[in-house]
C-alpha cells in the first residue's frame, strides 16, 4: 500500500497522501477472500500503520499509511 500511496497516490486538502483502493480490488489483487482484507485492514488499523476514512455510500475509504513513531518524533 505504501508503494501505491506513493507512486498513485492523490493528496487531502491538507495535502497528505492516501491511496483509494477498493477492498474487492484488494482481495482481487492478493487472491484473497474480501473477509480476510477487512480483517487484515482492520489489524493494520489496530496496530497504528493505517488510518481508514470513510467517503460515502459506493466510495472506497481514503487510507492513510502512517509511519511508526513519526508522531512521537513530531512531539521532541
Amino acid at each position: 500500500m505504501l508503494d501505491a500511496m506513493l507512486s498513485k497516490g492523490k493528496e487531502d486538502e491538507n495535502g497528505i497522501l492516501f491511496v483509494c483502493f477498493p477492498i474487492t480490488a484488494i482481495a482481487a489483487v492478493l487472491s484473497r477472500s474480501p473477509m480476510t482484507v477487512k480483517r487484515s485492514l482492520n489489524e493494520l488499523e489496530t496496530a497504528g500503520l493505517i488510518m481508514r476514512v470513510r467517503q460515502g455510500i459506493g466510495e472506497p475509504n481514503r487510507i492513510y499509511v502512517l509511519i511508526p513513531g513519526k508522531e512521537d518524533a513530531a512531539l521532541a
